[in-house]
């Protein structure tokens, strides 16, 4: 279900998710799940990005057709069940076996489509991921440390980074770049190679090269990068 907590507001836009099932390869009566739950709660939106698509000009839509939103819910262990054929497959049995309490689920909505049809839905680009959630960790919100943008750097015709996430190891730096990197028709922005620092003594963390959110494994991950 997909409803307005404010109606006159367009970024209160809230989801609720009854049912979660991952794994199916055409009609279900075909090929069936590997592993199903249920949700719960509210899905409010998250992260939203006024100017992620660069290359959108005076369109009657154009605020509508540039802008992307984040969601995200937890399937708890207790609801989930997995089906036997998630033993096939390495990644799904890694987290099955995971000693997680569940299943993060975040994605979001962005390159809405242009209307072709008076009083029709529109369809929108949706991207996303499944990973292992901890009770520590938010159930609708993107974990780790929240980085956002400063103002510095602004160029509507290039963008610029916007909200992101990031969680620091003794070795690496895991970001997540769900939104943050803006678009256009060819895909990620080319902003420069990135650096996370420190505020106070402005000390290097960690670089990340143009080319870690370039490529079509930066797409393929839904935006999270690791680096040393």
């Amino acid at each position: 279900r997909v409803f307005d907590v404010d109606p006159a507001a367009d970024r209160t836009t809230t989801l609720m998710v009854g049912q979660f099932g991952f794994g199916r390869d055409g009609r279900s009566h075909d090929r069936g799940y590997l592993a199903t739950g249920s949700v719960h709660g509210f899905v409010p939106p998250r992260w939203h990005n006024a100017d992620h698509r660069t290359d959108i000009d005076d369109h009657w839509q154009a605020k509508e057709l540039r802008r992307s939103v984040v969601h995200q819910f937890v399937v708890t262990k207790d609801e989930l069940t997995w089906l036997d054929a998630a033993a096939a497959f390495p990644a799904v049995r890694l987290l099955r076996d995971t000693d997680a309490s569940g299943l993060v689920v975040q994605f979001s909505l962005s390159h809405m489509s242009v209307p072709t049809v008076p009083d029709q839905p529109s369809r929108w680009q949706l991207s996303g991921t499944i990973a292992p959630w901890y009770p520590h960790e938010l159930r609708s919100y993107p974990a780790g440390r929240l980085l956002v943008p400063d103002g510095r750097g602004l160029c509507r015709t290039n963008g610029r980074l916007h909200n992101l996430s990031v969680e620091l190891t003794d070795t690496h730096a895991v970001l997540n770049m769900i939104t943050a990197v803006p678009v256009d028709r060819n895909g990620p922005v080319d902003l420069g190679d990135l650096e996370l620092r420190t505020a106070d003594s402005d000390r290097v963390v960690a670089r990340l090269p143009r080319e870690a959110y370039l490529d079509q494994e930066y797409i393929l991950a839904c935006g999270l990068v690791t680096v040393p």
